[in-house]
């Protein structure tokens, strides 16, 4: 009976090792990227199992089978391992994206150069349409990003467009709708499919109070996952995509969405360098924004990332609007002089190579029949 509790426990630990080392792979396949999400989950069950050992060992007397250390090197292994990726997420690290004086909650048009944003996955089968609009009014966004909308949602908006009279709407019925609602007027925009023919992206220009321009793009890529059979290569190649274009925008710039990928992925990273982009989590917080049921499963994967032409002057997650994703907030300031403040991710030797497998693996696949990777690659991003 001792020796197989001690296995039982041993087991897993070393299973959670394993599945770690697959980290290492960027290889598309759902259940290799998938083990980039729980880290923080990781690291909490490999000590509880640890613990669980030391628990048996006090009330059972001294191991028969395997010592102490069978459990402690793995589990601290586990915590240096995927604590090196989670910790610049957490207020212990420096903020990569400067702070700036917070703004008033409800009068943040105050300040002409001050930008609020939220992003909204809400479910498309999600029906607590008011609970929905009530938690938007209250936070008072200038651009709202709502994901997952079918003609449902823009129905159950429809309450809002006085509140915001400029608005781009894409209903679709299959999970990857959107609709961008803002008080500020959108002087341009075009609704764009980058990697997949039934995927939108909305790419805005829109004009701040002091009529200075700025560039908004909302997206949200197919997840890697096995109920439908996707694996990452869309969503990989869309934001990496996406990082490329945006290195060569000199203007202020703003990307959000629900990117299904977590803040410390391989790729998300990979876009941050090659874009130049900030992600004001880095210092911050996970703000984790699903899943919103389950306490225990949550990962950050609704993102906003903006130039290094704005701080930040407030960012959090807005309470549970009956979606499996909680709304996440950001006030941004337009402060150009400050972008030498900021912490841009330097880029690495490989990632020229990176991107372009990324992309590659997209071009292979008939699925992904969008403008950019149909194009030839070295036409694959468009310069605005």
């Amino acid at each position: 009976m001792k020796p197989t509790i001690e296995v039982l426990l041993l087991l897993p630990l070393l299973a959670l090792v394993l599945g770690s080392l697959l980290n290492l792979s960027s290889h598309p396949h759902w259940f290799i990227r998938g083990w980039d999400f729980p880290r923080v989950q990781i690291i909490m069950i490999g000590w509880f199992l640890t613990g669980g050992f030391a628990l048996w060992c006090y009330f059972a007397g001294p191991p028969s089978l395997v010592g102490k250390w069978w459990f402690i090197i793995p589990a601290t292994a586990l915590t240096l391992w995927h604590g090196f990726r989670i910790v610049p997420y957490t207020p212990v690290f420096p903020r990569q994206a400067k702070s700036t004086a917070a703004v008033d909650q409800h009068h943040h048009r105050a300040d002409p150069r001050t930008i609020r944003v939220v992003v909204s996955n809400v479910e498309e089968e999600n029906d607590q349409f008011a609970r929905w609009r009530n938690t938007v009014t209250d936070a008072n966004p200038d651009i709202l990003v709502v994901l997952e909308a079918d003609q449902r949602w823009v129905q159950a908006a429809n309450p809002l467009f006085d509140r915001y009279p400029y608005r781009v709407l894409y209903p679709q019925d299959n999970w990857y709708g959107m609709m961008m609602l803002s008080r500020l007027p959108i002087v341009d925009h075009d609704i764009r499919f980058l990697v997949q023919d039934d995927i939108p992206s909305i790419d805005a220009m829109v004009q701040l109070d002091d009529c200075e321009t700025i560039r908004f793009v909302a997206v949200h890529p197919r997840p890697p996952e096995p109920w439908r059979g996707n694996n990452a290569t869309a969503r990989d190649a869309e934001l990496t995509i996406w990082g490329q274009e945006l290195a060569d925008v000199t203007g202020p710039t703003i990307i959000g969405g629900d990117l299904n990928d977590v803040a410390w992925s391989a790729t998300t990273r990979l876009f941050l360098r090659t874009s130049g982009m900030l992600d004001p989590r880095r210092g911050r917080g996970f703000f984790n924004t699903f899943h919103a049921d389950h306490w225990f499963l949550r990962y950050p994967l609704d993102h906003i990332f903006h130039s290094p032409h704005f701080t930040v002057s407030e960012i959090h997650r807005l309470p549970n609007i009956g979606s499996d994703h909680f709304p996440m907030l950001i006030d941004l300031r337009l402060e150009p002089w400050q972008k030498d403040e900021h912490t841009v991710l330097e880029e690495k030797a490989g990632d020229e190579e990176e991107v372009d497998i990324r992309v590659e693996r997209a071009r292979e696949n008939k699925k992904n029949n969008g403008d950019a990777v149909q194009r030839e690659p070295e036409n694959a991003i468009r310069d605005w």
